[in-house]
């Protein structure tokens, strides 16, 4: 590996599955190369520029279209925002002469990378779920390296020929979190069990209208953390029982110590993004994937349950039977048993072997 600084620019953003991966490896990529320089393209309304800033990466929003395969007016405007997503990547790529460029999704990447192909800079697709994203495939022609988690998604970049399986792509928090910290940072009580509920970065509405039926009886056993979403604990109900629940917490967002809350959690209810499942695999945490409808999270969560890994029900079954079909997973639930299954399918070192590829794609420019 050369000892020469690195510039990697970073394009991708919507929400937090994307982001955190690519937060990830610029944490891995400067400590193996403390002058390594980093500049962050996202959307200008999107939840990745504060992530960004507080991982002190300098961050500049561009313009930000989308490609829809349904009736819209916006598909008469949204063209004009691609192109000045390109221009502006463009001005960047110029400014930043970044060495490599990675995305790992969304829209606001596809002009970036066909600006870097045009300066010749070399671009990595980071694809995580099972089933490639639009996004991701529009960028393909123009791309110099894939990493996947699923062999099978790789058949599915036939015109990229570096690519690299890995395990998943997670911040160090991850591997340093404590319990201990959680019951401190979050008021939660050491001995009692932990159950963590959350939505992701979208469509927790849905979740939380399906789950909250289901919380009373949750709250028998176990103490809960209901990671709402912004606005979400709207749909609470003030005379609900478990709203004033002392083991009940119900809290939107949270920017510090989610790793400590997972390392404490002994069932995780979640969507079936491949970000926060890369960290549940790590932690080798049993799961409840509960997967945004009619999205590739639903081939996420089939693959991995059917791989024995985490159980998937699906939001209307759950808003509809939760009590019932909690009763059955609770009885023929093994504690750890498809935590440690998930671990094996998704292993550790995914992030060092990103790094790698980084390493090898830069030092021969």
């Amino acid at each position: 590996m050369s000892d020469k600084p690195v510039r990697v620019l970073f394009t991708g953003g919507g929400s937090g599955g994307p982001t955190l991966p690519l937060l990830a490896l610029a944490q891995e990529v400067l400590k193996q190369k403390k002058e390594a320089k980093f500049l962050f393209l996202g959307s200008k309304n999107g939840p990745e520029r504060k992530m960004v800033e507080q991982a002190k990466i300098p961050f500049a929003a561009i313009p930000s279209g989308k490609l829809r395969r349904y009736w819209s007016w916006f598909n008469f405007i949204d063209p004009l925002f691609i192109l000045g997503g390109g221009i502006a990547g463009l001005m960047h790529l110029l400014h930043f002469r970044p060495h490599v460029v990675v995305s790992a999704g969304s829209f606001v990447s596809v002009p970036v990378a066909y600006a870097a192909w045009f300066l010749r800079i070399p671009h990595i697709i980071l694809q995580m779920d099972l089933r490639p994203g639009l996004a991701n495939r529009l960028m393909a022609p123009v791309s110099n390296a894939l990493v996947f988690y699923f062999e099978s998604t790789a058949n599915q970049f036939p015109t990229i020929s570096k690519k690299r399986k890995i395990g998943p792509v997670v911040r160090q928090e991850i591997y340093s979190a404590k319990a201990e910290r959680a019951n401190e940072r979050f008021g939660l009580h050491p001995e009692r069990p932990l159950i963590l509920i959350t939505g992701g970065g979208q469509g927790a509405l849905g979740l939380n209208k399906a789950v909250f039926p289901l919380l009373k009886h949750l709250l028998i056993d176990f103490q809960v953390v209901h990671l709402t979403g912004t606005g979400g604990e709207n749909y609470l109900k003030p005379e609900s029982s478990c709203f004033s629940h002392q083991d009940y917490h119900p809290i939107e967002t949270v920017q510090q110590g989610m790793g400590d809350l997972l390392a404490k959690s002994d069932i995780v209810l979640t969507r079936a993004g491949m970000g926060i499942l890369g960290e549940l695999a790590i932690m080798q945490k049993d799961t409840i994937l509960i997967p945004l409808p009619g999205t590739h999270q639903e081939d996420n969560a089939r693959f991995i349950q059917e791989n024995n890994a985490a159980e998937f029900v699906s939001q209307d079954v759950l808003a509809e039977q939760g009590l019932e079909w909690w009763k059955k997973y609770w009885k023929l639930r093994v504690p750890g048993k498809m935590g440690k299954r998930l671990h094996e399918i998704l292993q550790d070192g995914g992030t060092n072997d990103f790094a790698k590829l980084l390493f090898e794609i830069t030092d021969n420019r």
